[in-house]
């Protein structure tokens, strides 16, 4: 679950073993354990990809691709980027949900934008919705100048429309079609949203649950 470079001779000699022995082609590896004594001894040989090997990947070596490369023959050549990494492969949590929606509704102000800075998970799923072409729009009481912000921090052209209301209009008001959603910090206006039109609503820490890495 969690490794990083090391850079000893008694690994390579093992591989260059191994390799010689087994006659591999493509990606393979081996596991090596320490015993009580200290001493390495191997555990395994597999002629696969390794959940890991996604440690040389972001340095550069493609481990599946220069696979492929191998088996269709094509030379290759091997870039590296000489960086010092560790991996954690932590849990990710991913969903399959029956949410069903072609026009999303965003609010501006800690939704959007959290103290002053872009919510880049909100705007990797709002990039997910632009390639499905689901509609955008922006719903926000916003006090300044809505479009200038959006300018100040690179989103001026991502909704397809921007509606600027009142402290006491109702965001409900503005929702026309039976098929959105809306994304909001506020629980007060995702309630009444969600009361008066039956629509389904979420907070920042929700959207995660709509995120689609597959897209």
């Amino acid at each position: 679950m969690k490794s990083r470079l090391v850079h000893e001779e008694i690994f390579h000699g093992y591989a260059a073993s191994i390799s010689k022995k087994m006659e591999f082609h493509g990606a393979w590896f081996f596991q090596m354990k320490k015993d009580r004594q200290g001493k390495l001894k191997l555990l395994e040989v597999a002629p696969r990809i390794a959940g890991t090997m996604a440690l040389n990947r972001v340095r550069g070596v493609n481990f599946p691709l220069l696979s492929i490369y191998e088996q269709e023959r094509i030379p290759v050549q091997i870039m590296m980027n000489q960086v010092d990494v560790e991996i954690d492969r932590a849990l990710v949590n991913r969903y399959r949900h029956n949410v069903r929606y072609r026009t999303v509704y965003v609010d501006l102000d800690d939704t959007l934008i959290l103290h002053g800075r872009v919510n880049t998970a909100l705007v990797q799923f709002l990039y997910q919705c632009v390639n499905e072409s689901i509609r955008l729009v922006l719903l926000s009481r916003h006090d300044g100048n809505v479009e200038r912000t959006l300018q100040l921090h690179r989103l001026g052209s991502l909704f397809d429309a921007v509606i600027q209301i009142d402290r006491k209009a109702s965001k409900a008001d503005y929702i026309r079609e039976a098929d959105a959603i809306l994304i909001d910090d506020s629980f007060r206006e995702r309630m009444d949203v969600h009361c008066r039109l039956g629509i389904m609503t979420f907070d920042c820490s929700m959207i995660e649950m709509l995120l689609d890495e597959r897209v």
